[in-house]
């Protein structure tokens, strides 16, 4: 039964998905009234319905002003609509989980799949913020300070400018998609990733990318945020180069497709996740998960799926700064000839 289910978790079949004949688009810019903040909750009242294979086009804001404010930087060069959208806000936190949503999806409910297609996603803004705290990040006993910093983006080059002679590329993605939790659970930090997706911080997430996220509540509840310009994998000191993005995602519904952590694929890649405040066990779940693929889609014994992996599936740390860890595997598709 376990085959069975995780067959149908990746390139679903067209009929089992309930997408209706032509896409609506919709827009959901970062405003007080569309945003919440460090958290998921199933109690959450969404802020946009949409129905499956629907369009939505997002603006997301990282960056309180504040913040930009306490490193010096002058007023009259912080964008005005961060100001909006962080009206209220107290202190000079820097704000990265402030995320669109929820979005309701129409339709869906518990046992269900979505299918998240990241269309596009860039920068927006050029301005940006990375930071490291306190008894966080991946080496807190040589850096028990604080530091933060002001990064300008060059929107026409795309690159980051470290200092002179280091500059460094562009890879925007959304740190921060995930539905709402089950209501057992209650109201979640946004922090730590879990079974309902959130902070994935996932660098290969990026567009042309397709994540897929089981339903716990009624409706989904999507959000989406916590804007990256560049991450390494593994996260190291705490923040990715924080920044505003743009882009589309296109939200499918499969009925009926029960998952149990998220997934994800690229135009390369199958990729499996997972999550655990021990690394040594996210990547056990994460191989699991991918032996499971492997003998739904690929006709393989669970055997000889174990020894393809270790022969050419990939494990990638995620990330190691949000409590709960992430490792995600890759295997590529290119080796597959059906």
């Amino acid at each position: 039964m376990r085959a069975i289910i995780a067959g149908v978790l990746l390139l679903a079949l067209p009929a089992a998905a309930t997408a209706q004949g032509s896409s609506a688009v919709h827009e959901l810019k970062a405003s007080p009234a569309t945003v919440h903040r460090g958290f998921f909750d199933a109690s959450l009242k969404p802020v946009l319905t949409i129905d499956s294979g629907d369009i939505v086009r997002l603006e997301t804001a990282s960056g309180n002003p504040r913040y930009f404010e306490s490193l010096g930087v002058p007023k009259e060069k912080i964008p005005a609509e961060l100001y909006e959208v962080y009206q209220g806000v107290e202190g000079t936190g820097r704000g990265d989980h402030t995320l669109n949503g929820p979005i309701a999806i129409r339709g869906a409910e518990p046992g269900d799949m979505l299918e998240i297609r990241i269309r596009s996603v860039d920068v927006r803004l050029p301005i940006a913020g990375q930071s490291f705290a306190p008894n966080r990040g991946l080496l807190p006993e040589e850096f028990p300070y604080e530091k933060a910093r002001v990064l300008w983006i060059d929107l026409a080059r795309k690159t980051v400018e470290y200092a002179p002679g280091i500059e460094v590329p562009v890879k925007p993605f959304w740190g921060v998609i995930g539905v709402a939790p089950p209501p057992s659970m209650g109201r979640v930090p946004s922090g730590p990733p879990n079974v309902f997706g959130g902070n994935l911080d996932n660098r290969d997430l990026g567009a042309g990318s397709t994540l897929y996220l089981p339903v716990h509540v009624p409706n989904a509840l999507l959000s989406i945020g916590d804007g990256h310009a560049v991450q390494g994998h593994g996260e190291v000191c705490l923040s990715a180069v924080e920044t505003s993005l743009k882009g589309e995602v296109q939200v499918v519904l499969h009925k009926g497709q029960h998952l149990r952590w998220p997934r994800a694929e690229t135009a390369t890649h199958y990729i499996t996740m997972g999550l655990h405040t021990d690394l040594d066990e996210a990547a056990k779940t994460a191989t699991s998960e991918m032996l499971d693929f492997l003998v739904a889609n690929k006709g393989l014994s669970r055997e000889d799926a174990y020894m393809l992996a270790s022969a050419a599936m990939d494990l990638i740390v995620t990330q190691v700064v949000d409590g709960t860890k992430g490792i995600h595997a890759m295997i590529p598709k290119g080796i597959f000839r059906k």
